[in-house]
């Protein structure tokens, strides 16, 4: 019978452990992923049945959390108006919001033919500074967007306003039939 080295099946042997401990640290891996999903289950179900914290009593430097952005272009993909009932916000206040915001926008002397990224900054954070005065629920919401998105409806109205303007008065000067005295039309070419 042929002789087997030491090294040989010390190498065997080291094959042999080697996958038995794999097999254990995969084994043991499973399990940790199973007791880690199951605790993120927990954890999730803790949180939508306990009630938000409420602030300590006489502590006002708790801010309760802003509302984020909605994803979407205002008057497109959503309604401003409908997206703040759930804030408190009624379809005359928010009317009442809007007009607050043309008349600032109008105060302020923005630009009404620029975009809302074109206008001053300054005078943009003014009318947001003064709507957050005058609306206490617009501090609720993540970096002013409401007051932004706002804004930006007000302006895209003025743009769309003044073209209309434009192309009635290009028309008006397009339209030269219209001055045509055809009084005199028997004597040769009417008259302008």
């Amino acid at each position: 019978m042929p002789r087997i080295s030491n090294s040989t099946t010390s190498k065997k042997a080291a094959k042999a452990n080697s996958a038995v401990a794999n097999r254990a640290l995969a084994d043991a891996n499973n399990r940790l992923e199973a007791q880690l999903a199951e605790l993120r289950l927990q954890l999730e179900a803790a949180r939508v049945a306990a009630p938000a914290p409420a602030p300590a009593p006489g502590n006002a430097a708790v801010m309760p959390l802003l509302v984020p952005r909605i994803p979407g272009e205002q008057g497109r993909q959503y309604n401003l108006a409908k997206e703040l009932e759930p804030y408190g916000v009624a379809r005359r206040q928010y009317n009442h919001m809007l007009a607050e915001v043309r008349d600032s926008a109008r105060i302020a002397q923005l630009d009404r033919n620029a975009y809302y990224r074109a206008q001053d900054p300054v005078k943009l954070a003014q009318i947001i500074a003064l709507m957050r005065k005058r609306f206490p629920v617009l501090k609720r919401f993540a970096s002013d967007w409401v007051t932004v998105e706002m804004l930006k409806q007000c302006l895209r109205n003025w743009r769309a306003k003044a073209k209309a303007n434009a192309d009635i008065i290009r028309n008006d000067s397009n339209d030269d039939t219209d001055n045509v005295n055809m009084a005199n039309s028997r004597v040769g070419s009417p008259e302008i």
